[in-house]
């Protein structure tokens, strides 16, 4: 598991960018990143979150809601089970496709 955010990498990105390091290598290490990872972001590759966001059940805003309120039921001692997850995520879901002016018909989020 990789212990620098998105957030980090574009952090190095500007410092390289703004010239506070003369070369990857060194940018990377900083910010303890891999040396890759920097090089291909600054040949304009998309990550492999956001390349794939529309594969995504749940689009990212969707999925900082669903923490958001997985976050406070747990805070105040609602016990959080994975169908409770599930129907959660399910409505959150349904909310965007109750905005849409065309009905869509969609799967559900999983097997029960």
């Amino acid at each position: 598991m990789p212990t620098y955010s998105e957030e980090d990498i574009n952090t190095a990105l500007t410092a390289y960018r703004s010239s506070e390091y003369t070369s990857i290598r060194t940018c990377a290490y900083a910010f303890n990143i891999p040396r890759t990872i920097l090089t291909s972001r600054l040949s304009t590759r998309t990550s492999r979150s956001k390349l794939h966001e529309s594969q995504q059940i749940l689009s990212t805003a969707e999925e900082k809601t669903l923490l958001k309120a997985i976050t406070r039921l747990s805070k105040s001692g609602c016990p959080i089970t994975l169908a409770f997850t599930r129907d959660l995520a399910e409505e959150i879901r349904l909310s965007r496709f109750r905005l849409s002016s065309t009905p869509t018909s969609y799967p559900p989020i999983s097997k029960r």
